[in-house]
């Protein structure tokens, strides 16, 4: 498979980006969340959510955008400061293994360090086996944590990974 060169920026997200974060959303969870069954078919949140989202995010919590040349919104990562979490990263399944989420990541690392992070975590589906893998290649490790948790009626199982900045 032949991709294009991405001409790829990593910015703080705005407010006129929180529909567009939505639609990158709902895509990757339709692509890679297919364990999810129905759920995953249609949107999760309502668009006040993602608002909400960016609200929630300001300083000193950071969201940040992947945008392409035009401005369009490839994906989007989260991270708190405070605590070191790493809270969201997703990619559209379009422009997914092309190192839009990589980007994300290394940016959300950095913002993390910064605020003297030393070490990162998150939690991941323990389905998602491409997240996994993806964390795993970035040198996220297991510590054995898991969290359960029922969203809308079904229950999810995440894997606590954590990383040394």
């Amino acid at each position: 498979m032949q991709f294009e060169s991405l001409d790829v920026e990593v910015r703080r997200a705005r407010r006129d980006d929180a529909q567009a974060i939505g639609a990158v959303f709902d895509a990757a969870v339709r692509a890679g969340w297919r364990y999810l069954g129905e759920l995953g078919e249609k949107p999760m949140f309502a668009p006040h959510d993602w608002n909400q989202l960016i609200a929630d995010h300001a300083p000193p919590n950071v969201l940040l955008v992947a945008t392409d040349r035009t401005g369009r919104v490839l994906g989007y990562t989260a991270a708190h400061p405070e605590d070191g979490e790493m809270f969201l990263l997703f990619v559209h399944p379009a422009y997914a293994g092309r190192g839009v989420g990589r980007m994300l990541l290394s940016a959300a690392h950095d913002a993390l360090r910064v605020a003297g992070r030393k070490q990162a975590f998150l939690f991941v589906h323990e389905q998602n086996q491409r997240a996994l893998a993806v964390y795993e290649a970035a040198g996220y490790r297991h510590d054995g944590s898991i969290r359960e948790s029922d969203f809308r009626g079904t229950a999810i199982r995440e894997v606590r990974l954590v990383k040394e900045l």
